[in-house]
């Protein structure tokens, strides 16, 4: 199975690829039995502090071991902030990089960039590489805070097609109203936006909707219909499991066995991703 041909598929018949964050084997459980269950193919994301915290050959065993069940896994290296954790990412055995040069000027963040994903196809030529474009504001949490969209925050679809032509990227990230974590209110997503970026890129090149916690499905359903193919979703696993383990204590005061404390979390975790892969049309898209 190759993830890039599998996320063209899903851009030209406009269905989603859901993408779910883990930091431990309780949410991994969680996203491979619910992509099992569902049939879907789905995308393993561990942030720096993520794989930081899981070991960047832990989490590649811990990967290759679930594929034995189910192979229609991939794992990603989100939000990697630098060239060398690209790289290292890509040696340890990661099927997907994502470089995150928001923050960079567009020259530096385009030479970063082409560093990364000529050194990943050197790998191995399937080796998905992913560029962002815009800021994406936020933080992966649950707040009571209002977070203010400036118009230079927004990917310009002009430079989203020189920064696509040159670095030769799989995916591109972009920034289109949508915030990290769950805040005071819901995302507004540019829509016209999104249309013109995915007219301005190459159609092989994959759109991806980072911070996709906390949209509203109606949302979703038509920024996938505009070329959107890939989702990312991490707040909202993060409040299930930790509300799921919070009732699990509550509920056993006398309960010391972590496996068994833990199982309300996974199921409740397991319900969501279920729910996101049947709102992103992957059901039954692992052929």
């Amino acid at each position: 199975m190759v993830l890039n041909k599998i996320l063209q598929k899903a851009s030209k018949e406009h269905w989603a690829v859901g993408h779910f964050n883990v930091s431990n084997l309780e949410q991994l459980k969680a996203v491979v039995e619910a992509a099992q269950d569902s049939k879907a193919p789905v995308m393993i994301g561990t942030s720096e502090g993520e794989r930081a915290w899981l070991g960047l050959a832990e989490i590649v065993a811990l990967i290759n071991a679930e594929r034995k069940n189910w192979p229609y896994i991939f794992l990603n290296a989100d939000h990697t902030k630098s060239v060398e954790a690209a790289k290292a990412a890509a040696d340890a055995g990661y099927d997907a990089i994502h470089f995150d040069g928001s923050a960079l000027s567009l020259e530096k963040n385009i030479k970063s960039t082409q560093e990364i994903a000529s050194y990943c196809k050197n790998i191995n030529l399937n080796i998905s590489v992913e560029g962002e474009l815009g800021y994406l504001k936020g933080e992966s949490q649950l707040t009571d805070k209002k977070v203010e969209i400036g118009p230079n925050d927004y990917t310009d679809p002009d430079q989203a097609r020189e920064f696509v032509g040159s670095t030769g990227i799989d995916r591109l990230a972009i920034a289109v109203g949508n915030i990290h974590g769950i805040n005071l209110e819901e995302p507004r997503l540019d829509f016209e936006r999104i249309k013109k970026i995915r007219e301005a890129v190459s159609p092989d090149t994959v759109l991806v909707l980072h911070a996709g916690s906390g949209i509203a499905d109606e949302d979703i359903r038509r920024a996938i219909e505009n070329g959107m193919a890939n989702i990312h979703i991490s707040t909202e696993l993060r409040v299930a499991f930790r509300k799921g383990l919070e009732d699990s204590l509550k509920q056993n005061p006398n309960e010391y066995s972590p496996y068994k404390l833990d199982q309300k979390a996974v199921e409740d975790m397991k319900k969501i991703v279920m729910s996101k892969i049947q709102l992103f049309g992957a059901a039954n898209k692992s052929n």
